[in-house]
């Protein structure tokens, strides 16, 4: 399944809801596939290995300033599984 534009937005909003810092801003979409590890499978002897998984990582980078007028950059990255959940964010300090 690939991500659309209706899904980007759709996590747009659940982000600008939960971090209002980064309302507004566009993430730049990544996709990485994740092969099964072949030489895994065969030593435990389980068989067929599964098929490619896809995740979708969303970054979403912006800059606040600080109370003392500092400018500093704040990244958020949202780690998608195939079926396009959230399953991770994580959030530069």
């Amino acid at each position: 399944m690939m991500i659309d534009r209706v899904q980007i937005e759709k996590i747009k909003k659940i982000i600008a809801d939960e971090y209002p810092e980064f309302k507004g801003v566009e993430p730049k979409v990544t996709r990485k596939d994740i092969s099964p590890q072949e030489d895994i499978y065969a030593k435990l002897k389980l068989g067929v290995p599964k098929q490619l998984r896809h995740l979708y990582r969303l970054k979403f980078a912006t800059v606040v300033e600080t109370e003392d007028n500092v400018s500093m950059d704040r990244i958020l990255m949202v780690t998608l599984d195939e079926n396009l959940e959230i399953v991770k964010i994580i959030q530069s300090r």
